[in-house]
């Protein structure tokens, strides 16, 4: 595994490639109740975890979807994959706060869906909250996490970000996890938070990223991104999540907005699009009232 920690030391994938499929997804919560499970969790003592109706549907949604999708060049894991070590989240009992089986069932989940399915060639996974994951690479959950995936796939782990270039134009891509719910609301909607992120880059001398890639809030957008300096346009967007807490797919975090599903993105010379796909978890013939 390689790690990316450096944001002045810029590396490029795909370099000779004129087009890259990618495939984004994030805030697994693997742990919590509302949480993705893999197809059969397991404690470390072999105990049967029984994931609940919803959960299950998540799942299922999921391996069809990344059906659909097919072969990935490049797999983005936004940050969050495991729920961390509290007793509850919004007053419910995870379905385990051991963080070994999280970290485990997220590699097993890893396995036998995106790897499986997709068989993406590079994966690049980034750090996630600290209050989830924890503070410091060694005993962070998306890290360990990482380094047991990396022995099935050409993985980078960004700690705590990660800026890379990509395809044969090496448009610059900024990951970091976090975009501060607050201030992403009515009053500091997600378009002016990214516009003024860029802004401040290049007001510090900084290379204004082509593509700006964030999570955390649950919610799933693009938006176009300009700053006069005569470049190409831009893109950011926000990753969905992998956690429920109602059928519709609406999240604890980002209420209103939020849905479950993945992102996919095409880099096709100096042009990056995506495209959203988001799980329908109710039951067949249900009516949302």
């Amino acid at each position: 595994m390689h790690t990316l920690s450096n944001m002045h030391k810029v590396g490029v994938f795909f370099g000779d490639r004129d087009e890259v499929n990618i495939l984004v997804t994030g805030d697994w919560h693997v742990g919590d109740k509302y949480g993705i499970l893999p197809k059969k969790p397991l404690t470390k003592e072999g105990v049967v975890i029984n994931a609940s109706s919803l959960q299950r549907k998540i799942h299922k949604q999921l391996v069809k979807t990344l059906e659909e999708i097919g072969h990935v060049d490049l797999l983005l894991i936004m940050g969050d994959t495991c729920e961390g070590k509290q007793l509850k989240s919004f007053g419910v009992p995870l379905n385990d706060s051991d963080t070994d089986n999280q970290v485990n069932w997220a590699a097993e989940l890893y396995q036998e869906t995106f790897f499986d399915i997709c068989s993406p060639e590079r994966v690049i996974s980034i750090m996630g909250t600290d209050y989830h994951v924890a503070v410091g690479i060694g005993g962070n959950l998306d890290y360990q996490f990482t380094s047991k995936i990396s022995g099935m796939s050409d993985v980078f782990f960004g700690y705590p970000n990660a800026w890379f270039k990509l395809g044969k134009e090496k448009l610059l891509w900024d990951l970091r996890h976090r975009v501060s719910i607050a201030r992403v609301n009515k009053l500091m909607p997600f378009e002016k938070t990214i516009r003024n992120y860029a802004v401040n880059v290049a007001n510090d001398g900084g290379e204004v990223p082509d593509v700006i890639g964030r999570a955390h809030n649950h919610g799933i957008c693009f938006e176009a991104i300009n700053v006069s300096d005569g470049r190409i346009p831009r893109i950011a967007f926000n990753s969905a999540c992998l956690k429920a807490n109602d059928i519709y797919g609406q999240t604890l975090s980002y209420p209103g907005t939020s849905k479950v599903g993945v992102t996919t993105m095409l880099q096709k010379g100096r042009t990056v699009t995506g495209e959203k796909h988001l799980f329908d978890l109710r039951v067949k013939g249900e009516q949302k009232l």
